[in-house]
């Protein structure tokens, strides 16, 4: 289930589609249905769309959505 805040974030934005607001490595997390620890320890090696800003890593939702449409089971 999407965290709180990522659901009122989602709910905001224009037709109730993703935004290009960044998403927190917890947001991802929540998107995914994986815990924070899993996204973190996997974001290089499975090549999810993460840039830093600052110290932080963060996932445009646009990208996020075009990375899971690349993926294979």
């Amino acid at each position: 289930m999407l965290d709180s805040r990522w659901a009122a974030a989602q709910q905001a934005s224009l037709g109730g589609g993703l935004t290009d607001r960044l998403m927190t490595m917890n947001e991802v997390a929540a998107y995914l249905g994986k815990p924070p620890s899993w996204v973190y320890g996997n974001w290089r090696r499975l090549e999810i769309p993460f840039r830093k800003v600052g110290q932080a890593l963060r996932c445009r939702p646009t990208d996020l959505e075009k990375w899971l449409d690349q993926q294979t089971d």
